[in-house]
């Protein structure tokens, strides 16, 4: 099957800043978004889907709270849209760049199919006219990683038990935080994401 069949292959990778304590509930700390079609031109095929392979998520306690195990903390990842066209940007921490694999990608001029992805530095995104699905995708269970350098991991391939994950034409998808973290804990969270543009489906 031709590159162009099964689509292009690309990653990006990002880690918060220190997360500030008491994060406020709902609060985003990572969001990509998936490109929309540009109306503006209509002899262009409309964009694939974006599959994503591989999803791994370390988090890292780095100020202890007060309570080290707590009931009720957590992240969740959610799927969801943003304004009708897909187009309403993301604003605040850092913009993480997407990279093509394999690399000979990059001299073909190719679409990454991202319109934006972000993540936090101290405080959470906002991402503009985003409505988030009411249900989550994953949790990430956070309750006994209270104590200063607790550390997990956590994959995709855990969580939906292999199956595939696709956003579609300006879909966003976003880690966040169901309720307010702890007032004392501190923490980072490093984001690796593998994903394919599907030309077909």
């Amino acid at each position: 099957m031709d590159e162009q069949a099964c689509g292009q292959a690309w990653s990006l990778t990002g880690t918060t800043g220190t997360m500030a304590a008491a994060l406020a509930a709902n609060s985003i700390v990572f969001a990509m978004k998936a490109s929309a079609t540009d109306a503006t031109r209509p002899n262009f095929p409309p964009r694939g889907p974006l599959e994503i392979e591989g999803l791994y998520l370390c988090f890292t306690a780095i100020v202890a709270a007060t309570t080290p195990i707590a009931a009720g903390r957590k992240l969740q990842i959610f799927r969801g849209t943003n304004d009708a066209a897909g187009k309403t940007a993301l604003t605040g921490g850092t913009d993480l760049s997407t990279s093509p694999r394999p690399k000979r990608n990059a001299d073909q001029g190719s679409d990454s199919g991202i319109a934006d992805a972000r993540i936090a530095t101290t405080a959470g995104l906002t991402a503009g006219a985003f409505t988030r699905d009411t249900a989550a995708l994953a949790t990430f269970d956070l309750t006994g990683l209270g104590a200063a350098g607790s550390r997990a991991e956590f994959t995709l391939y855990e969580l939906v038990n292999g199956g595939p994950l696709y956003l579609d034409q300006g879909e966003i998808l976003v880690i966040s935080n169901p309720a307010q973290i702890d007032a004392v804990l501190t923490w980072q969270l490093t984001v690796n994401v593998d994903y394919r543009r599907r030309d077909t489906l």
